[in-house]
């Protein structure tokens, strides 16, 4: 992790939270208005299945599964969390199945720790140790939008 001039710990753009599922960020250079160069099929795959929460990173390359929903990192829509809801199904089938997972956004922080959250929330982890977990990985900021840790609160609240 790196510091910026704020005293920020800046996390890598993707770490492993446990074996296979991965929360990470999108490079400045990977991004729609900035991608280097197009994917080949011979390109190196690290992951299995992607979810990709803003709408400004580039896509996966070839042979990756990618489910993309750019949602905005603010207080959480109904309709943007019955989405999530469906998102969080598919990664965490993914995950169970022996994929190597990876959710991002655009700083790898609070969009990929809701999704990240609801994963475990789903293999049984209690809300506390899944918001240390994260927060050991990925640094304090992760999960700082506090709308979302309210509605994984609600979420563990009425399962």
């Amino acid at each position: 992790m790196a510091f910026d001039s704020d005293g920020f710990i800046e996390p890598p753009l993707e770490s492993e939270i446990l074996p296979r599922l991965w929360m990470g960020g999108t490079h400045e250079d990977e991004t729609l208005t900035r991608v280097r160069r197009l994917h080949s099929v011979g390109d190196r795959k690290f992951f299995d299945a992607v979810v990709t929460l803003d709408s400004n990173s580039a896509p996966m390359g070839w042979l990756v599964k990618e489910f993309r929903f750019g949602f905005p990192d603010a207080a959480l829509d109904l309709d943007h969390a019955a989405e999530l809801e469906r998102i969080a199904d598919w990664a965490y089938t993914e995950w169970k199945a022996g994929s190597t997972v990876l959710i991002r956004c655009q700083a790898g922080l609070n969009r990929s720790g809701l999704v990240t959250a609801l994963i475990l929330l789903r293999d049984r982890m209690k809300l506390e140790e899944v918001l240390r977990v994260i927060r050991s990985v990925r640094g304090d900021y992760a999960l700082s939008n506090s709308h979302f840790v309210e509605y994984l609160e609600k979420w563990k609240s009425e399962r």
